[in-house]
């Protein structure tokens, strides 16, 4: 995965973005988990410079995305538990945050089956009937 480290970065950073509030939390996950990635290293100049000069605005995540082609599905998924993992750094969970998991997993060509378990799950009448009974 060290080969896609810039996408793997941007899709980190669009994960940090998905719910419109950058955490510092978030960022430090980040750094963290592309230390992990490159094997303990320190996260290159070049990275930290993308980190700061990330636009959300220009993000697209298809495209970068697309770049990721030669990944096997289990890095794939490994991907998206990155992704799971920014989203739970500043420990609140919203729905911008699964819906930007959700395409980031529809975008590398994943199932819903393979991510589910990293997904919000929404409950529908059925489930919800007697709950506050």
């Amino acid at each position: 995965m060290k080969q896609y480290i810039e996408q793997i970065t941007q899709l980190l950073l669009g994960a940090a973005y998905a719910d419109k509030r950058l955490a510092g939390a978030e960022i430090t996950r980040i750094r963290s988990l592309l230390s992990t990635l490159l094997g303990g290293a320190e996260v290159p100049e070049a990275l930290l410079r993308l980190i700061n000069t990330f636009s959300p605005a220009a993000f697209n995540v298809q495209e970068v995305a697309s770049r990721l082609d030669g990944l096997s599905r289990e890095e794939k998924r490994k991907l998206l538990e990155l992704v799971a993992s920014v989203n739970d750094a500043d420990e609140e969970l919203d729905l911008a945050e699964d819906i930007y998991l959700r395409t980031v997993a529809a975008a590398l060509g994943l199932p819903q089956e393979e991510f589910s378990d990293l997904a919000l799950e929404i409950l529908g009448g059925e489930e919800l009937h007697g709950f506050l009974v």
